[in-house]
Order: structure tokens, then sequence, then C-alpha cells
């Protein structure tokens, strides 16, 4: 006794659909415009101008608290000294 398959019903497509659908993405890949390939520049250049002042500040940042260290420190020694000699 042979059991019957139950199968979904297909919606017909036609055969440029169905050609359509199986080529690959990539083919239709264009090349960026020059509009494009110009907006990329900027963004990139604003980018690297925001990395730049964003590690600049962290730089200064660490500087004057080194110098705040150095400053605490020294201050700190001297009074020691002072204390030893009175």
């Amino acid at each position: 006794m042979k059991t019957k398959k139950v199968g979904t019903k297909r919606q017909k497509e036609s055969s440029s659909a169905f050609f359509q659908n199986l080529r690959p993405k990539f083919l239709d890949w264009e090349p960026p415009t020059e509009e494009e390939k110009a907006l990329q520049v900027k963004a990139r250049k604003e980018a690297r101008e925001v990395e730049l002042k964003r590690v600049t500040d962290l730089a200064r940042d660490r500087g004057l608290e080194k110098e705040a260290a150095r400053r605490r420190y020294r201050s700190d020694a001297a009074r020691n000294k002072q204390l030893e000699r009175g």
C-alpha cells in the first residue's frame, strides 16, 4: 500500500523570474561614483581628525596629571626635608 505525499501548493513562477532569482547578486555590483568616493574620503578625513583630537586630548590630560603628581611629590619631599631639619 502506497501513501500519498501531501504537498504544498507552490505559486507558479515565470521562467524569467526564476532565472533572475537564480542570478548571483555580485553581478549587479556597480563601482562607486565620483560623488560617493568624495563623500567616503571626506568621512574618513573627518573620522581621522576626530580620532586625532581625542588622542591629543588624552595625551594632554595625561601630561597634566603627571605634572600635578610631580608637583605633589616635590612639595611633599620639600615638606619632609623641612620637618627633618626642624
